[in-house]
């Protein structure tokens, strides 16, 4: 599915089997989880959909317990190291149609990104190689010869893992559209062939990254 010019990524089509997946969705959609743990939704101001954060580096603050077992398999499975274990979920509630414009998860997190989709509806994500650009203003052709990935990810607990290269070197994104196709050129990683119609429904996706914390440092003052 991936040459040499994209690393790290991996899915797992039924990361959450369906008892778990419902259980997840309707815990994240229960008031009294939001209130005790602060993961208030939120409806953003330059987009439709609502969005829940769960910060976990906070001082007196934990994952709420359904979000922070799956942060630990995340680990079991190896998606995230021991030593920089997911401590920050953002949860986005996607209405049909609706989608997220071409982004970064950027330096505030370790270079990896975890997202379980939830609510049934299947969605096109899309990797792209980012733009680099010389003191000149003239595109990097070196850096920009990069492979671009579409994947279905279904929204039945399925897992979508990128990192290193993937998370550094590649933008991603969903298109907005009740109804979108793969292509036919191979680009679709898991539907080589291309011509699969994708309907968009209610869809909840679960981002977990582990947010840097910064250090302090004591400065001892000799008498």
């Amino acid at each position: 599915m991936l040459d040499d010019t994209m690393t790290w990524l991996q899915t797992i089509p039924d990361y959450l089997q369906t008892s778990a997946s419902n259980r997840t969705k309707t815990g994240l959609t229960e008031e009294e989880m939001s209130l005790q743990h602060n993961g208030k939704w939120t409806r953003l101001k330059h987009a439709r959909r609502k969005v829940a954060l769960f910060d976990g580096t906070l001082s007196s603050y934990e994952l709420p317990p359904i979000l922070q077992r799956i942060s630990n398999t995340l680990v079991s499975i190896g998606a995230f190291p021991s030593s920089n274990p997911p401590n920050h979920v953002l949860v986005n509630e996607y209405q049909p149609g609706e989608g997220i414009m071409p982004h970064t998860d950027g330096p505030a997190y370790e270079s990896c990104t975890a997202t379980i989709s939830l609510g049934g509806s299947d969605v096109i994500f899309k990797l792209r190689p980012r733009q680099h650009f010389t003191a000149h203003e003239h595109c990097d052709q070196a850096r920009n010869v990069q492979q671009k990935l579409d994947l279905i990810l279904h929204g039945n607990g399925s897992l979508i893992v990128f990192r290193d290269d993937a998370y550094l070197e590649h933008t991603h994104e969903i298109s907005e559209g009740v109804f979108e196709e793969t292509t036919e050129s191979g680009t679709c990683g898991n539907d080589l062939s291309g011509g699969t119609i994708v309907k968009r429904g209610y869809r909840i996706s679960l981002t977990f990254r582990c947010k840097k914390v910064k250090k302090s440092t004591k400065v001892l003052e000799v008498i």
